[in-house]
């Protein structure tokens, strides 16, 4: 099957050490005599793209996913990356969030929800917003986590961003499934719109000059939101026009 469409001459893969498929990958690649080339995640997303539609020349897009690692070694997940043939730049990216716990904050949204507080000078806010519902040593334990930047590292992430929503919003606090958190997100948003079509995006949203796209006082708000579904659908409204906004400036 490798052979098929003639001599295997390199065996790509991911640039996370960890990924059961790089280690498969370079193991491969070993076996057959070949070299094993290590390819950025989001840059991999982008260029199957230009691929598939036989783009020419340099491109512009964004790749939003959950996470893939970076080649300055964090992990990246929402990327604005000007694409040319096998090299990329990164152009912008959403602001990073720490992950308190690590992988466990995907699977636990309210620790992305408390990550967010805690990036906005409101750390006091987590013990009594998240105690009652996960227990007060829990609570207080990740608050010092976060404060001492204890196995937190940082992530550029959409998905960690729409679990940070979802977590403000009460609509997810521990996931059962894969995207769980974004898809209850959605599904609120989608309710809101079907009512109201005309509504706005919620203000806060900020493109700063070095391309980060800034999503903190916008997300933060979510939290007193009086309106869940509402506030569901002004954070996507306001992610899409800051995206756009990026790309086109």
């Amino acid at each position: 099957l490798l052979q098929r469409h003639g001599p295997v001459r390199a065996v790509a893969h991911d640039l996370h050490p960890d990924f059961f498929s790089t280690r498969f990958a370079v193991e491969l690649a070993q076996a057959l005599g070949v070299p094993a080339l290590g390819v950025q995640h989001h840059h991999a997303h982008i260029a199957a793209v230009v691929a598939e539609h036989r783009i020419e020349g340099p491109v512009i897009g964004l790749a939003l996913d959950g996470v893939g690692l970076g080649d300055d070694g964090q992990a990246w997940g929402g990327e604005l990356l000007r694409l040319d043939g096998a090299s990329f730049q990164r152009l912008g990216h959403l602001s990073p969030l720490a992950l308190p716990g690590g992988d466990r904050a995907a699977r636990e949204p309210w620790r992305m929800a408390a990550s967010l507080l805690h990036a906005t000078d409101r750390a006091d806010q987590i013990v009594p917003r998240f105690g009652p519902l996960v227990g007060e040593p829990v609570a207080a334990g990740l608050r010092q986590m976060l404060d001492r930047g204890l196995n937190c590292p940082l992530t550029s992430s959409a998905g960690r961003w729409f679990d940070a929503a979802a977590g403000a919003l009460g609509l997810c606090h521990h996931q059962q499934d894969e995207a769980q958190a974004a898809m209850a997100l959605e599904q609120a948003a989608a309710r809101a719109l079907a009512r109201r079509p005309d509504l706005s995006p919620l203000p806060g949203a900020v493109l700063h000059p070095d391309g980060r796209i800034d999503l903190r006082q916008l997300a933060v708000a979510l939290f007193d939101a009086p309106d869940a579904d509402a506030a569901a659908a002004g954070f996507h409204l306001a992610l899409a026009d800051a995206l756009a906004e990026a790309l086109i400036g």
